[in-house]
C-alpha cells in the first residue's frame, strides 16, 4: 500500500489501475457524480443500515474521517472509548451524527471511507452495491415522490384549513386597559 499523506488517494488510483472494473473505482466515480445535497439525502436514507454497518468498523471508519481532518481528536478518541467499552451501537450512533452534524465535508469524508472499507465490512459492501446499482437519479426521483401530497391527504389538508379560517374569523384582543377589540376578517 503507498505511504505518505497521499496513502488513500494512491491506494484507490492504483487499484483502480490494476483492473478496470475494480469496485472501489467504480464507487469512488459515483461518489464523485453525487452533490452534497444527494450525499446528504443518501445518508439520511440508509442511516439505520449504516449504523449497523458502521458497528462492524466503527474505529476504522472513525480513523479515516479524523485522518481527513473532519474529526477532532477528542471527538475520535470518544467514538473509541464508546467502542472499548462495549457500546458500539452507541459509538456508530455518535458517529453518525457527528457525521451529519458537521456537515457535507465529513459525510463526503465517511462515504469515502466507506469505499476502503466495503471489503471488510460486508453490510457496507452491500449497502454501496445496492446505491450503485439504483443509481443517484433513482433517489432524486425517490425524494420527489415522497414530497407530493396523496389526494386524501389534500382534502384532509383543505378541511383543516377551513376550520382554522372559522376559528380565526373573529380574532379578539385584550389590551392592557382591559378594553376588547374585536377584528372580523
Amino acid at each position: 500500500m503507498a505511504e505518505g499523506p497521499n496513502w488513500r488517494e494512491n491506494s484507490i488510483s492504483s487499484g483502480a489501475m490494476r483492473t478496470g472494473t475494480d469496485l472501489n473505482s467504480t464507487y469512488t466515480k459515483f461518489l464523485m457524480k453525487c452533490n452534497n445535497c444527494e450525499l446528504y439525502r443518501l445518508t439520511k436514507l440508509y442511516r439505520d443500515r449504516l449504523e449497523q454497518a458502521i458497528e462492524e468498523a466503527v474505529d476504522g471508519v472513525s480513523k479515516l474521517i479524523t485522518y481527513e481532518r473532519q474529526f477532532s481528536g477528542q471527538e475520535h478518541a470518544e467514538i473509541i472509548k464508546l467502542a472499548e467499552s462495549g457500546n458500539r451501537r452507541e459509538s456508530s450512533k455518535l458517529l453518525l451524527n457527528l457525521v451529519i452534524e458537521k456537515g457535507a465535508l465529513a459525510q463526503r469524508a465517511m462515504w469515502e471511507s466507506f469505499v476502503i472499507m466495503h471489503r471488510s465490512v460486508p453490510k457496507l459492501e452491500k449497502i454501496l452495491k445496492e446505491m450503485q446499482e439504483r443509481g443517484s437519479d433513482s433517489y432524486m426521483n425517490t425524494e420527489q415522490d415522497f414530497s407530493k401530497i396523496p389526494n386524501h391527504l389534500k382534502d384532509v389538508q383543505q378541511n383543516h384549513k377551513k376550520t382554522l379560517r372559522e376559528q380565526t374569523e373573529t380574532l379578539r384582543m385584550k389590551t392592557n386597559l382591559t378594553k376588547e377589540k374585536v377584528k372580523i376578517f
